[in-house]
């Protein structure tokens, strides 16, 4: 990183930006940063929260629209609520963050990997991490960049209680959702519903064509204390969405309007058993969890072709809690199968495969002093593809004073080539390369938290990565086609993230910024990694007005200049291109009329901005919804 960014992170730290919201609430668990409980205060890594206060005072309906702005976080989305929307964390490709719901891994194998957040709406939210950095030593293949955990409703430990909701807004757009929290001796029970349903706007330049998108999610929780020292669970979330998007005009080489429509399913579940022996500080976990993505495209009515992709996964984890330290230790399987399927105009792309790997892990975290507490996880993945893969994450976090921690750690992460990239497409058009090899990424990061009074706290971090083996679009001499290989030069992200929070007793005041420096190769082949800004930053109010239950939630996030690649239909080389910085500001007012009656209304890209996150895609215009929801 250069000296003049890292002097001005410096400035920055000591001028004003740092820290997550919920970071204040240092007795708050991190389910992400470790398989084993660890306060945030002692945590050392970068770990952002959101509690479900937080997501209900923003009144959001997308959960993008909470995690745009948040430190390492970039967004490009190609248009209106439910086109394609990807999420790149500390420069890292989109597929480098790993995504968990209650607890199960959904990254999706027939997108290559990545998580299409369009279908990830923000009803029935209880809780988000963000933790930052390297985590294959805990969660395996795909943790380079980070781990996002959603905690639903019905994965969640609250009170009983139901709970009802619905907007409407313009565009022709609704939602409503339900949800009730009901126990019975020993036995509890989650359930939740919702669904929502826009017109949506039009994404391209030019025509006039809107493009529409409904989803419906539902899921349920459960949860048996059969006995003092055994504990039976069992979830599962169904997504069913179907959204209209654009092609590509082959005159302009932007897109253009188009009848074409995705279908999709998504299905997550789990079991789960844990035996706890009190007395001998002993716990183990045996949990089944299974995830399934199946999508199927239609042209002008024509089959488009399709994907399912499939993780079954096993899991069974010793814990040991002693007065010295906490261990971990466990054994994992996993099986991933993939089916593409599509007519055979371009070649036939139908095809299935699979892989399998196990593993086995273990972490020790506690071990220190009272001001100083370590972190060590390792693991090892035998794939029956693959060279066998070592992960490992170490870090130290050190309280020079009440007000002042430190943490420093170090870390290496793999990814598995996805199925795609190794087997092809459509073979006139993409052809895979079986024998890419996985990428290895490294980390360093060092870290400072302040918790200067009640009122005021503050996080700064820097960070730089190397990823090896990136892979990366070629252009097959050969065949004459495109193709992917491993690149020979290292790839780098190097940054910092500072974040401040100001809390009062009828406001609240955050500020999080991040810098980025994502560049590939070395030399005269060095190139900026696109859709990367190199500035991102937010600021959110929140205000408790003085009229009784009244209150206003104002958030305005920065996205900086980035660069992207454009096809111009004369040329078969890509020509970069930069596009424009731009803020989007989101309000939301609550009135809560007394303790069941909550009233509001929500404006999306309130100043009415005019953007792209990918060139040609317009982004998605200004938004009214008002809103209502009824607890019993």
């Amino acid at each position: 990183m250069k000296i003049r960014s890292l002097s001005c992170a410096v400035a920055l730290a000591c001028a004003a930006n740092i820290a997550c919201a919920q970071q204040s609430s240092v007795e708050t668990i991190t389910v992400t940063g470790s398989r084993l409980p660890v306060s945030l205060d002692k945590l050392a890594a970068s770990v952002s929260v959101l509690t479900e206060e937080d997501i209900q005072a923003a009144g959001a309906t997308q959960l993008t629209d909470l995690l745009r702005g948040m430190p390492g976080v970039s967004l490009s989305q190609s248009g209106s609520p439910g086109s394609l929307t990807e999420l790149r964390l500390r420069g890292s490709e989109t597929n480098h963050l790993l995504v968990l719901i209650d607890g199960v891994i959904v990254n999706d194998l027939s997108q290559g990997g990545l998580v299409d957040f369009a279908h990830l709406t923000a009803d029935n939210i209880a809780r988000v991490e963000l933790l930052r950095g390297a985590q294959s030593a805990l969660w395996g293949s795909g943790a380079v960049s980070g781990v996002l955990s959603i905690t639903t409703k019905a994965g969640s430990e609250s009170n009983d209680n139901t709970s009802l909701s619905a907007g409407i807004g313009n565009a022709s757009t609704y939602r409503a959702s339900v949800s009730t929290q009901q126990s019975l001796d020993n036995l509890s029970v989650s359930l939740y519903a919702n669904h929502f349903n826009t017109d949506g706007d039009n994404v391209s330049r030019s025509g006039g064509e809107d493009d529409g998108y409904r989803n419906t999610t539902a899921g349920f929780g459960l949860n048996w204390q059969a006995t003092a020292s055994n504990t039976f669970m069992a979830g599962a979330r169904m997504v069913d969405y179907r959204n209209d998007y654009d092609a590509s005009d082959f005159t302009t080489g932007l897109p253009a309007d188009a009848d074409n429509v995705t279908d999709g399913d998504q299905l997550t579940s789990y079991l789960q058993w844990n035996l706890a022996i009190a007395e001998l500080g002993y716990t183990s976990e045996l949990k089944a969890q299974y995830h399934k993505d199946d999508n199927d495209n239609l042209t002008s009515g024509f089959d488009a072709g399709g994907t399912t992709g499939e993780r079954k996964q096993l899991n069974w984890t010793q814990f040991i809690t002693t007065d010295v330290a906490q261990f971990a230790i466990g054994t994992e399987l996993l099986r991933r199968e993939f089916e593409q399927r599509g007519p055979s105009d371009w070649g036939d792309p139908n095809y299935r495969r699979d892989d399998s790997t196990s593993s086995i892990f273990a972490e020790l975290t506690g071990l220190g002093t009272d001001e100083l507490t370590t972190q060590f996880s390792v693991r090892y993945d035998d794939n029956d593809r693959f060279e066998k893969a070592w992960s490992y994450r170490a870090g130290a976090h050190y309280a020079l004073s009440r007000q002042v921690n430190v943490f420093a750690s170090i870390s290496q992460a793999v990814k598995t080539p996805n199925f795609t990239e190794l087997y092809g497409y459509y073979p006139a058009q993409f052809i895979g390369n079986p024998d890419l090899k996985p990428e290895q990424s490294r980390e360093f990061e060092v870290g400072l938290q302040s918790q200067f009074s009640r009122q005021l706290s503050a996080d700064f971090s820097v960070f730089t990565t190397r990823l090896e083996n990136e892979i990366t679009s070629v252009w097959d001499s050969a065949s004459g086609l495109s193709s992917v290989a491993n690149a020979s030069q290292d790839s780098r992200r190097d940054g910092f993230e500072a974040s401040l929070q100001w809390v009062a007793d009828t406001w609240q005041f955050t500020v999080h910024y991040s810098y980025l420096d994502a560049t590939s190769g070395d030399g005269a082949d060095q190139a900026v990694e696109l859709r990367r800004p190199n500035h991102t930053g937010s600021v959110t109010y929140r205000h408790s007005l003085a009229v009784q239950g009244l209150s206003v939630y104002i958030k305005a996030d920065y996205t900086g200049v980035r660069q992207d690649i454009f096809y111009p239909p004369t040329s078969f080389s890509g020509e970069v291109v930069s596009l424009d910085p731009y803020w989007l500001t989101s309000i939301n007012v609550n009135y809560d009329w007394n303790q069941q009656w909550q009233f509001g209304v929500r404006v999306d890209n309130a100043l009415s901005e005019d953007y792209e996150d990918i060139i040609g895609y317009r982004g998605a215009q200004r938004r009214f919804l008002v809103h209502t929801s009824y607890r019993f």
